[in-house]
C-alpha cells in the first residue's frame, strides 16, 4: 500500500501526518507510475480527462472499425447513446478532476477540529488514531480489490443483459440463445465500464469511510460552545461538507439524467411518473450525502440541554440578587443608570437565547444549495423534455411580474 504525503506543510495541527480520503491506495500508485498525479500525489486536471477520453475513444473506434468491416454490424448508434457520454466523458472525468477540491475542503474541516479547539487536549491522542485509522482504510488495497472484483462482474452482468433486451445494439447481438459481444461491446464491457463503475463505488467507499469517521469523531468528549454565532456549537464548518461530495453527486445526476432521456427517447411514459422520479432522486441525494451529519445530534442535544440547564441558574441567581437589591429595596429608577446591572441582564437574556436558538445539527442553506446545484443542474435536461424551454420561461416570468 502506498505510504501517504507526511510531515506535510497542511499537517493538522498536532498531527504527524495529512489525512486524506483521495491519497493512497492501487489506483493512485497506477496514477502516480503514469504520471498523472502531481507532487502533492493528487491527480492533475488532465488526469480526468485522460481517463474519460481513453473510455470513450476505444469503443468508439473500435465501433467504427467494426462497422467498416463487418457488413453484419452497425456501431453508429454508440454515437447516439446519451448515457455513454455522461458515464465515459463526464462522469469518470468529473469524478477523478474532483478529487483535489475534495481533499483540500477535507483538509480544511479537520484543521478547523483542531483550531477551534472543539478537540481537547485530552483527547487528541484519540482524534489522530481515528484519522489514521480512517487514512488506512480509505486507502485500502484489499477494498479496492474487492470493488474492482465485484465492477467487472456487474459489467458483464449488465451488458449481457442489455444485449439480450435490446436484441441488437452497438455492444453485440442475442442470437442462438446466447450473446455475441461486438468489438466495442468487449472494450466496453471490460475497460470503459469497469473504469466508470470503479471509480463510482471508490467514491461511495469514501463516503462510508468519512461517514463512519464522522460518527466516531462525534462520540468523542467535544469541547463545543453554546454561545458560537454559527449555532451549532462551533461546528458549524461541517456545512461545507457535501461540498466534498459534489462532483460526485453532479456525476450520478448527469448519468440518472441520461438514463431518463434515452428511456423517454425509447418509450412513452407519463409525466407525472418522470416528475416522482426526478423529485425521488433529489430527497435520496439529499438524504444520503446530510444524512451523516445527523450523528452530532446527540453532543449538540446534551450540550444545549446542559447550557440551558448552567446558563438559566446563572440567570435566576443574578436576578434574584437584583430583585433583592433594586425591587424589594425599592430603590428609584434613576440609580440604575449609574449601575450596570441593566446590561449585565440584558447579556444574560440575550445568551439564554442565543442557547435555545442553537441548531442540533450543523447545517444551514449553503449545504442545502450545493447539493441542489450539483444534483439539479444535469436534470434540466429531462425538465427541459418534459416542458419546452419557451413555455418554461414563460411560466417563470409569469410568477415574477
Amino acid at each position: 500500500m502506498e505510504e501517504k504525503n507526511t510531515n506535510s506543510a497542511d499537517s493538522i495541527g498536532p498531527l504527524d501526518r495529512r489525512f486524506s480520503l483521495v491519497i493512497g491506495g492501487p489506483f493512485s500508485e497506477i496514477l502516480e507510475r503514469l504520471r498523472l498525479n502531481g507532487a502533492d500525489h493528487l491527480p492533475h486536471a488532465r488526469a480526468g480527462i485522460i481517463l474519460a477520453l481513453f473510455a470513450w475513444l476505444l469503443p468508439a473506434v473500435l465501433a467504427v472499425l467494426q462497422t467498416l468491416v463487418d457488413n453484419q454490424y452497425s456501431g453508429w448508434d454508440y454515437f447516439q447513446d446519451f448515457t455513454v457520454y455522461t458515464r465515459y466523458l463526464i462522469a469518470i472525468g468529473v469524478m477523478v478532476a474532483t478529487e483535489r477540491y475534495a481533499d483540500h475542503r477535507i483538509g480544511l474541516m479537520l484543521k478547523q477540529f483542531d483550531s477551534a479547539q472543539i478537540i481537547p487536549g485530552p483527547v487528541k491522542h484519540e482524534f489522530r488514531s481515528l484519522l489514521e485509522r480512517a487514512d488506512r482504510l480509505s486507502a485500502s488495497s484489499i477494498a479496492e480489490g474487492t470493488i474492482l472484483a465485484a465492477t467487472l462482474a456487474w459489467s458483464v452482468f449488465i451488458t449481457s443483459l442489455t444485449v439480450e433486451l435490446s436484441v441488437k445494439s452497438w455492444e453485440g447481438t442475442f442470437t442462438g440463445g446466447a450473446e455475441i459481444l461486438s468489438w466495442a461491446g468487449i472494450a466496453a464491457t471490460y475497460l470503459s465500464t469497469p473504469l466508470f463503475l470503479f471509480l463510482v463505488f471508490r467514491w461511495l467507499w469514501r463516503f462510508f469511510v468519512w461517514t463512519l469517521l464522522l460518527y466516531r469523531i462525534s462520540r468523542l468528549s467535544l469541547q463545543l460552545t453554546p454561545l458560537h454565532p454559527d449555532k451549532a456549537g462551533g461546528l458549524g464548518f461541517l456545512a461545507i461538507y457535501p461540498g466534498v461530495f459534489s462532483g460526485f453527486v453532479f456525476a450520478m445526476s448527469s448519468v440518472v439524467a441520461s438514463s431518463f432521456l434515452k428511456e423517454l427517447s425509447l418509450t412513452v411514459q407519463s409525466p407525472a411518473t418522470v416528475w416522482l422520479a426526478l423529485a425521488v432522486w433529489m430527497v435520496l441525494l439529499m438524504v444520503m450525502f446530510l444524512g451523516p451529519l445527523l450523528v452530532f445530534i446527540p453532543p449538540l442535544s446534551n450540550e444545549r440541554q446542559q447550557a440551558l440547564l448552567d446558563y438559566g441558574r446563572v440567570a435566576s441567581e443574578h436576578h434574584l440578587v437584583f430583585e433583592r437589591e433594586w425591587i424589594e429595596k425599592e430603590k428609584s429608577g434613576a440609580e440604575l443608570f449609574d449601575s450596570s446591572i441593566p446590561s449585565s441582564i440584558a447579556d444574560l437574556n440575550g445568551s439564554i437565547d442565543a442557547v435555545r436558538t442553537m441548531q442540533t445539527v450543523p447545517l444551514n442553506l449553503g449545504a442545502f444549495l450545493q447539493l441542489l446545484l450539483a444534483g439539479g443542474l444535469p436534470l434540466l435536461a429531462v425538465v427541459l423534455k418534459l416542458v419546452p424551454l419557451g413555455q418554461l420561461l414563460q411560466w417563470v416570468l409569469g410568477s415574477i411580474l
